[in-house]
């Protein structure tokens, strides 16, 4: 089921005639982008298509939602065949391809299915909060495993916090400070912090730093060093926060401070191809490749 819920100038004057809206639409919307907007994606029920008018250029969204009570993998994958599927306002023939009233439009649809595997997984797994790009990117490798050595899903400053968050409560890290912690915040959903950078470098700490602030104890956790290729040394990924302010409470703070370093060091090493600079995956691929032709001739002559 579709549904415009944002007008250009040109169309204004339709809001609250879907019908007439639509038919608008039809000859208008270009399309652009995927966008996915949630409080928690357990509640995401619709996938929107960003887009603009072909007269003013003003912005158009035309809102997509999705069947009823998913969760889990289910949910995933309705998003995903949604993202790859959908095409409003036009048909689609066998013999012809894409047709409507936008020849750009059309062609968006159709340079959508024309994308790699590894460019649809990539493009899709970039719709999701930080905080759960780990669960997208598990169910992508499952699913769509890259076929190559340099296609490597990346994580985020955000999503490693929630990586090294996740295992740390898996390990009992936790334990002592659930009774006490306030709220866990990755840095994305700060005010004006969206820092959503793929990291492409491994040369870097996670690092935890306890302070006490205005209404209680706080952990903001950084990365320092090289963590990819814009030159910055320093970003913030995440926080955590309680409202104490005792001795006890700021040993048990310090205490998980030296856990979710031993965690994100032990992650990051544990998946250090996904943070590899692309210039050593290419040389490293190539190295491959040509190991495994000279393996090749090997073989044939040996045959021979």
């Amino acid at each position: 089921m579709n549904m415009v819920n944002r007008y250009c100038k040109c169309c204004h004057h339709l809001a609250g005639r879907p019908e007439a809206a639509a038919n608008f639409c039809n000859s208008h919307f270009i399309p652009d982008r995927w966008e996915l907007q949630y409080p928690e994606l357990s509640e995401c029920s619709e996938i929107s298509l960003i887009g603009h008018c072909k007269d003013c250029n003003g912005v158009l969204k035309e809102t997509i939602l999705l069947p009823e009570n998913l969760a889990g993998d289910d949910l995933l994958k309705a998003i995903y065949d949604t993202m790859q599927t959908a095409h409003p306002y036009d048909k689609f023939w066998e013999q012809v391809g894409y047709c409507g009233s936008c020849e750009e439009r059309s062609r968006f649809y159709t340079s959508r299915d024309n994308r790699t595997q590894f460019q649809r997984s990539r493009q899709f797994l970039d719709l999701f909060e930080d905080w759960d790009r780990e669960q997208v990117r598990i169910w992508l490798e499952q699913n769509f495993p890259p076929e190559k050595y340099t296609e490597v899903f990346r994580d985020t400053g955000g999503s490693l916090f929630g990586s090294v968050i996740r295992i740390a409560k898996a390990e009992g890290s936790f334990d002592k400070v659930k009774a006490i912690l306030d709220y866990i915040r990755p840095s994305e959903h700060d005010s004006g912090t969206h820092d959503r950078t793929p990291l492409t470098a491994y040369e870097f700490d996670f690092v935890p730093i306890p302070n006490y602030g205005c209404e209680g104890i706080y952990i903001d956790c950084y990365l320092k060093g090289k963590f990819d290729e814009s030159g910055r040394t320093s970003i913030h990924v995440g926080t955590l926060k309680t409202l104490r302010w005792d001795l006890e409470s700021a040993k048990v703070m310090g205490e998980l401070c030296g856990a979710l370093m031993y965690h994100a060091s032990q992650y990051v090493n544990r998946e250090l191809h996904r943070y590899t600079p692309q210039e050593e995956l290419e040389a490293e691929y190539r190295r491959q490749l040509k190991q495994e032709k000279a393996s090749g001739e090997g073989e044939a002559g040996d045959g021979r």
